[in-house]
């Protein structure tokens, strides 16, 4: 989300664009190139001579923003280091998103460790979802908002998920329930199977309609 909101910012500034959005689902350098050509845009206007007609060294020397989305293997960075060469541009700029330092030290970059939400910001995200303008939580809900929020440890998704599935629920079994089921959550130990863990609290509830 911050990569994307960076690239709308400042995609007027370059003469080529590109946003590739879960380059995880791409596993070799061949479907990660075809997405790169088939989504440049030039002058904020997309290509549409296809791939097969697209010749990478039209960018060289061209101003270049390019935004790799969740990068996770060595042909993600071979590709990288490959379309860095032909640009040859130095006022180009090449983001990534990635969840493995191992990658990221392979690059010669400037690594921006993204952090967790603070209580305040947990708090008026979970807010805006569960409880959105003008609607106010009743007292006898109010206090467990602070209770959720602090068992989605400042992951942005859980706060929006958990926000939304608790929006229609008044009664506070159903609160009490949730907690419950978040705290239970909290002793998975890696990051990625937590949030698993604590997006699946909602899942879960779901009736079989």
């Amino acid at each position: 989300t911050l990569a994307k909101l960076l690239f709308n910012e400042l995609c007027a500034e370059y003469e080529y664009t590109c946003f590739v959005p879960r380059c995880t689902d791409m596993k070799n350098t061949k479907e990660i190139e075809d997405k790169v050509y088939s989504s440049m845009h030039h002058l904020g206007k997309q290509l549409t001579q296809g791939v097969e007609k697209w010749n990478p060294t039209d960018l060289r020397q061209q101003t270049l923003l390019l935004v790799l989305d969740d990068i996770d293997n060595g042909s993600h960075v071979a590709f990288l280091q490959d379309i860095v060469l032909k640009n040859d541009c130095a006022n180009s700029r090449y983001i990534v998103t990635c969840r493995d330092r191992n990658i990221l030290n392979s690059l010669d970059s400037r690594v921006f460790d993204v952090k967790f939400l603070n209580p305040e910001s947990s708090t008026k995200l979970f807010m805006s979802y569960a409880f959105p303008y003008p609607i106010e939580p009743s007292p006898s809900l109010n206090k467990w908002v602070p209770k959720i929020v602090a068992k989605c440890d400042g992951l942005p998704l859980t706060l929006e998920v958990i926000g939304t599935y608790l929006k229609t629920k008044v009664r506070e079994s159903i609160w009490m329930e949730c907690l419950q089921a978040l705290d239970e959550a909290k002793d998975v130990g890696r990051l990625d199977d937590k949030l698993w863990a604590q997006l699946r609290v909602s899942y879960d509830r779901l009736g079989s309609e």
